[in-house]
Parts: structure tokens; C-alpha cells; sequence
């Protein structure tokens, strides 16, 4: 009961308790709804509330939870000139504010890192029990946690002084075009008839 009572003393003394108490119940209650699946009456609702409840969380902690207690907020910006790259925010590009408190920012950072793993976890179980369904639902999870990591951990350690700044710090790959797919089967037939 002891460490009830220090985790609670922990939240208190984060800088916006309410808000850390939100952030880890977001982590938290798709989690817990995964586990309690069996209290639902079919899978097709268990998806539906645990994918709500992830995009839910997904939105809190990108716009909300990232912005107050680290400082730091991303978001995936595609513009006109179909250049698709992040656009990052950070308490690093701007003056000195209000310093982050150590507390907020390791508890934000274990939820952060702790959240995707368990899911990876608990999608190899479901992989080694053969629940393929139940490994669509966790690939979500785990995809939809773990990019939210990803966008912060590269806000992090993102550095606004850079002078290369000007290139996108993070690009996705581009899908060719249909000319292309048309040039590579002009190409495999020249083959093909090469070989007749």
C-alpha cells in the first residue's frame, strides 16, 4: 500500500497533477480495457472502444499532455509542394520559460516508452496463441503508441540552431507514380520477350 501512496505523493508534486493523472490514465485505459476483454459482449466492441480510446489518447498526448508537461508538440504537416515531412515545437527554440519539471518529464517519458512495449508484448503473445484478430487490434495499438513516440523523441532531439534546418528533419518515402509503374512493366516485358 506503500507505494500506492508514493506514486500518488509522486503526481502531486508534478507541476500540473491533473493533467499527468490524465496523460497516465489515457496510457492506461486501453490497456486495462484489453485486459478486461472478456467483460465484453463481442470483440467488435472491445476494438471499437479500445481504437477510440487510443485516438483519444493519441490526440491528448500529442496536442495536450506533450505541450504542458515536456514542452514539446509535433504534427505531421504536408503542404502544396507535396513535401510531407514533421514540423517540430520545442521549449529549445524559444526563451527561457518556466523550466520542466523533472518529475513530469520522466513520468511522461516511461509512459512514453513503456506504452508501445507492453502492447509489442502482449502482440507476440497473441501471435504464440494464434489470435490473429486480436493481433489486428494490438498492431494498431502499438502503431498508433509507438509513432506518437516516435514524433516526440524526435522533437526532443530536434535542434532549432541547426543550419542544416532547412531540409525536412524527417521525410516519408514518396509511392511512385503511375508513369513509373508503367516504365517498370515496359522494362520486365523487354525482358520477358528477350528471353522468348
Amino acid at each position: 500500500m506503500d507505494h500506492v501512496r508514493n506514486f500518488y505523493d509522486t503526481i502531486l508534486r508534478s507541476s500540473h497533477p491533473l493533467l499527468m493523472a490524465f496523460h497516465l490514465a489515457g496510457k492506461a485505459a486501453p490497456l486495462a480495457f484489453y485486459i478486461a476483454g472478456f467483460l465484453f459482449p463481442s470483440f467488435t466492441a472491445l476494438f471499437i472502444t479500445i481504437v477510440l480510446l487510443l485516438a483519444a489518447d493519441f490526440y491528448f498526448t500529442k496536442n495536450i499532455s506533450g505541450r504542458r508537461l515536456v514542452q514539446l508538440r509535433w504534427w505531421y504537416d504536408s503542404s502544396a509542394t507535396s513535401t510531407e515531412t514533421f514540423t517540430f515545437e520545442s521549449h529549445k527554440q524559444y526563451t527561457a520559460g518556466p523550466p520542466i519539471n523533472p518529475i513530469d518529464s520522466k513520468l511522461f517519458w516511461w509512459s512514453m516508452y513503456l506504452t508501445p512495449a507492453i502492447w509489442f508484448v502482449l502482440g507476440i503473445l497473441a501471435i504464440l496463441r494464434l489470435k490473429l484478430i486480436t493481433f489486428i487490434l494490438i498492431a494498431v495499438a502499438t502503431c498508433m503508441t509507438g509513432w506518437n513516440t516516435y514524433g516526440f523523441r524526435c522533437c526532443d532531439r530536434w535542434n532549432p540552431n541547426n543550419s542544416q534546418s532547412t531540409e525536412p528533419f524527417f521525410q516519408l518515402p514518396s509511392i511512385p507514380g503511375l508513369d513509373n509503374i508503367t516504365r517498370l512493366a515496359r522494362f520486365q516485358s523487354f525482358f520477358q520477350s528477350a528471353a522468348n
